[in-house]
C-alpha cells in the first residue's frame, strides 16, 4: 500500500481559499474518479511545517491504482480549469508530489 501526496504552498492570506478550491476538487471532479476509493484526506501545516502548506493524501494498494486514477482525472475537463482556478493562489514552484510506501 501507498500514501500518494500532493503538496502546495498558499500564497500568504489565501489559505482558506485554497484550501475551499481543494474541497471543491473533491466534490466536483475526485469524486468522477473514484476518489472514495482512496481514503482522501486533506492537511494543513501546523507544529513544524509551514502553516501555508496543503497536503492531499491519496492512499493506494498498488501504484497501477494510482496510475488509473490519474488517468482519470486528466480525461475530466473540468480539472484542467480547476487548475486555473487555483493557480493564482498557490505559491508557483511549490507543487509536489511524494509517493511513500505504507509500512504495517
Amino acid at each position: 500500500m501507498f500514501s500518494a501526496r500532493w503538496q502546495i504552498d498558499a500564497i500568504f492570506g489565501h489559505k482558506q481559499t485554497a484550501l475551499e478550491l481543494m474541497r471543491k476538487w473533491e466534490r466536483e471532479i475526485g469524486s468522477q474518479a473514484g476518489l472514495a476509493d482512496l481514503n482522501f484526506r486533506l492537511m494543513t501545516g501546523s507544529i513544524g511545517a509551514r502553516e501555508a502548506t496543503i497536503e492531499s493524501h491519496h492512499e493506494v494498494e498498488s501504484l497501477a491504482q494510482l496510475e488509473a486514477f490519474f488517468a482519470k482525472i486528466a480525461k475530466i475537463e473540468a480539472h484542467a480549469k480547476w487548475g486555473k482556478e487555483l493557480e493564482p493562489y498557490v505559491v508557483s514552484g511549490t507543487s509536489q508530489w511524494q509517493i511513500f510506501r505504507i509500512v504495517d
